[in-house]
């Protein structure tokens, strides 16, 4: 099993980081996504279910995405997702912003992949845990530079 949980500060007003983790502007944070099409209840909120679709190396990847965690305060937002990966992995994503004043947010992002079965558990422990923390802080960048875009 791989957790990991990052924070970070973002200069930018709750509401304009938040919007970016609203289901019509996936792209903009995870580009490698293709399509991203409800399947059940509705966007932005608990228990949506999404057929999400990104490339993974040369090949095309589709997973059904459930929104599991879903709160729209004004101090605080939250945002949680869950999918399986093929037949290898659960994945669990929480993005949590907290409002510490008009123009500064703070941004934590956490997660946890956990391999199912012996090949699943095996590729986990053998990734380098240098990588997947660029992979994390990779995406918390991405975050804060499209928060900070007019």
């Amino acid at each position: 099993m791989v957790k990991w949980k990052e924070e970070m500060t973002i200069n930018a007003n709750i509401e304009k980081v938040w919007r970016l983790f609203q289901d019509e502007n996936i792209k903009r944070l995870m580009p490698k996504v293709e399509e991203h099409i409800l399947l059940e209840n509705n966007n932005n909120e608990l228990g949506a279910k999404h057929a999400q679709s990104y490339h993974e190396g040369g090949q095309l990847q589709t997973y059904i995405v459930e929104t599991v965690g879903y709160e729209d305060m004004s101090d605080k937002k939250l945002k949680q997702t869950q999918f399986e990966m093929g037949q290898s992995f659960d994945v669990f994503y929480s993005f949590t912003l907290r409002k510490e004043n008009e123009n500064q947010t703070t941004f934590v992002y956490e997660g946890l992949n956990k391999g199912k079965g012996l090949l699943g558990k095996v590729m986990l422990l053998s990734g380098s845990k240098k990588t997947r923390q660029q992979t994390v802080m990779t995406f918390m960048d991405r975050v804060k530079e499209e928060a900070l875009k007019s």
